[in-house]
């Protein structure tokens, strides 16, 4: 992956970060920008994750005082708090849509499903 590439990559997973944060009801967007970026929703889907995990191994230092721990972990809740219900929903979505056959006649198989 080029550097462009991964700038591209990471200004969209910011840029949805703040479009979900800022939703009453999110939903995982997705577009042709972003399907030239992430592949799949899958791939945009595993990016969330990853970003995430990252975002809150690096920012819940345990070695914190308990009251400045927890106020941390307010604060990256509530500013994860879209991407954390996408990803929930998408969570529950999955295991229902294991059957499903696209008009394509391909179907959702362990390739396109991110645990």
């Amino acid at each position: 992956m080029t550097w462009t590439e991964t700038h591209q990559r990471w200004h969209a997973l910011r840029t949805i970060e703040a479009q979900l944060a800022a939703a009453t009801k999110p939903e995982l967007p997705w577009n042709d920008e972003l399907a030239l970026i992430f592949g799949d929703r899958a791939g945009l889907l595993a990016a969330l994750r990853y970003r995430l995990r990252l975002t809150v191994n690096t920012q819940m230092d345990t070695h914190l005082p308990e009251a400045v721990l927890e106020e941390q972990r307010a604060l990256l809740a509530a500013r994860t708090r879209g991407v954390l219900r996408v990803l929930e929903a998408e969570a529950h979505a999955e295991p229902m849509q294991a059957g499903r056959t696209y008009d394509d006649g391909s179907s959702w198989g362990q390739a396109r499903v991110v645990a």
